[in-house]
């Protein structure tokens, strides 16, 4: 039972770090990640503070996202990978992610764990099982404080990649991401009313819309924990700011006329993050994975810009996403690059 695991056990395999969206948001660089891949030994979670968000307001609805085809980064993020070259020759005993003491006030309505892929048997790889071993913590943390809330839900979010195709369980249906954790966490302890699935995002940025709209949003929760390994922590970040920024529900009269929270609005939801280890990646596939990531978070930095409604967003998603557009559904199941791209050994 969860509740009779030692704290030590889960704790021990798990390297976190906790960052607030006060902070000015992560830069995520190839070998900035590459430099934390190494094994080292992890310290327990650690809290964070609150939360910030973009506004502005144009709406192209033409905008894409990158092409999961590799192309020539851009100066800028060419510049954020220099910044830290240097930390990919530090010491191993170095890597270590910086962890302080929980707060004893940091507790949350819900820790939302991004689906990190499966083995093509339909096993969790070792960098999942990190995020879920820090969730299944975080949930006997709240339930066993004193002080604490008693109710906590674990957000399992993940339906497939489009980049392969999805395992398959018994009677031939489909095994989702979202799936194989909650068999993970339930067996960890996790009560099954406190664990709640998304069946339907295939990527980050449908992890970050799909907890919302299902979750988050009907709950009315206000204080969210966002977990997910360290080489994916940056585009993960800009995803949800972006994403959950956008629901603001009349709050302190910091929205117009239309529900638009202006610039400067108090958040609506604090949104805190938490870095799990690299666990189980190669230092090849986790350097190619930065590159795509990299260029995916400065993206979407971009894109947060000019989408700036919860109903622009839909639009935007739901007419020129690869994943989630019918006037794109035809290329998925396109796998060639599977044999070429070592990032996708990841997915």
């Amino acid at each position: 039972a969860v509740l009779a695991a030692p704290a030590g056990r889960l704790a021990a395999r798990v390297g976190t770090r906790m960052t607030g969206s006060a902070r000015a948001p992560m830069t995520t660089t190839p070998r900035a990640i590459l430099a934390r891949s190494a094994p080292r030994a992890h310290p327990a979670a650690t809290a964070s503070t609150g939360a910030r968000h973009h506004r502005v307001r144009a709406l192209p609805h033409s905008l894409t996202l990158p092409s999961p085809s590799p192309t020539r980064p851009s100066s800028g993020v060419v510049r954020r990978a220099s910044s830290i070259a240097a930390n990919a020759t530090a010491d191993p005993a170095s890597r270590q992610f910086p962890s302080t003491d929980v707060p004893s006030d940091a507790f949350y309505d819900a820790v939302v764990v991004v689906a990190g892929g499966m083995t093509d048997s339909g096993g969790l790889p070792a960098w999942v099982v990190s995020r879920l071993d820090h969730a299944v913590a975080e949930y006997r943390r709240h339930v066993t404080a004193s002080d604490g809330p008693k109710k906590m839900y674990v957000v399992l979010s993940g339906s497939a990649t489009p980049h392969k195709p999805p395992p398959l369980q018994k009677g031939g249906f489909t095994l989702h991401e979202s799936t194989a954790m909650a068999e993970y966490v339930v067996k960890a302890g996790v009560p099954p009313e406190a664990v709640l699935k998304d069946t339907a995002s295939m990527d980050t940025i449908g992890n970050a819309y799909y907890s919302l709209l299902l979750h988050a949003a009907p709950r009315n929760w206000r204080k969210v924990q966002v977990v997910t390994s360290e080489f994916h922590i940056g585009r993960t970040r800009a995803a949800f700011e972006w994403v959950w920024g956008l629901w603001s529900p009349g709050l302190n009269g910091a929205d117009d006329a239309e529900g638009r929270r202006l610039r400067g609005g108090t958040p609506y939801v604090r949104l805190d993050f938490c870095t799990t280890a690299n666990d189980g990646l190669s230092r090849e596939v986790v350097e190619a994975r930065a590159e795509r990531e990299a260029r995916s978070e400065a993206a979407l930095r971009d894109n947060a810009t000019k989408v700036t409604t919860l109903a622009d967003f839909g639009e935007w998603l739901y007419t020129t996403h690869l994943c989630y557009a019918v006037t794109r559904q035809h290329e998925i199941g396109e796998f060639a690059e599977m044999k070429t791209d070592p990032a996708l050994k990841s997915y």
